[in-house]
């Protein structure tokens, strides 16, 4: 192996294992958040007012783990993505970096607040919110199917968690906008479930697409 290929899988291998204790770190203080605040139903808020209370500050580091294991996934798939869509797939999920930093950073209003008189910190969340998942969805679909023929990536578990990302959202749109009350099931009822199904499965897949690069190529 050329020194050059060398230092460069030995970057891809660190940057993997950063991303994936990220992921995890993400994961577990979201489900820390659902014991720290019983008072917040996770079936009508979105998690974002967590970040709304004494205990605001993990899901700001929720949002930061988030959005350092998805920086450091993009460098630590650099050496492996070589088509066009994978390199684009990327440059989304970049994208979904500033997303997600932006959630962080800026807290939203608590769900009372009226949303035609949102404050500043609640506009900004917003946007992140528009940059961010968006980038989130095509670039996990984008980066699964760059991987997909790539041995050491197991394509089913990748393109499961990329769909179930894509599931959450529509699930979630689908309750926000009513259309779930054609079926018997009130929308503002149960929006938050997709929503964090939205993030747990982007967060597994964040793990499932970095392990396979904390090992060497053979």
């Amino acid at each position: 192996m050329k020194p050059t290929s060398a230092r460069a899988s030995a970057t891809s291998q660190r940057s993997g294992g950063l991303a994936a204790a990220a992921a995890t770190l993400a994961l577990t203080a979201l489900a820390v958040l659902h014991v720290l605040r019983p008072d917040l139903d996770p079936a009508r808020t979105m998690i974002s007012e967590y970040a709304i209370g004494p205990y605001g500050w993990v899901m700001t580091l929720c949002f930061a783990a988030f959005a350092a294991s998805t920086a450091t996934l993009v460098v630590a798939l650099g050496p492996d993505v070589r088509s066009r869509s994978g390199r684009i797939g990327l440059g989304f999920l970049l994208f979904a970096v500033v997303g997600l930093s932006l959630g962080g950073a800026f807290a939203t209003d608590a769900s009372s607040i009226p949303r035609q008189d949102p404050s500043f910190s609640a506009a900004m969340h917003s946007v992140g919110f528009m940059i961010g998942v968006p980038s989130q969805l095509v670039g996990v679909l984008l980066v699964s199917l760059a991987l997909r023929q790539q041995q050491r990536w197991s394509a089913v578990a990748l393109l499961t968690m990329a769909v179930a990302v894509w599931i959450s959202l529509l699930a979630m749109a689908a309750a926000l906008s009513g259309a779930t009350e054609r079926l018997g099931v009130d929308g503002l009822a149960i929006f938050g479930w997709p929503n964090r199904m939205l993030m747990v499965a982007y967060g597994i897949w964040l793990i499932a697409a970095a392990w396979p690069t904390r090992h060497p190529i053979r």
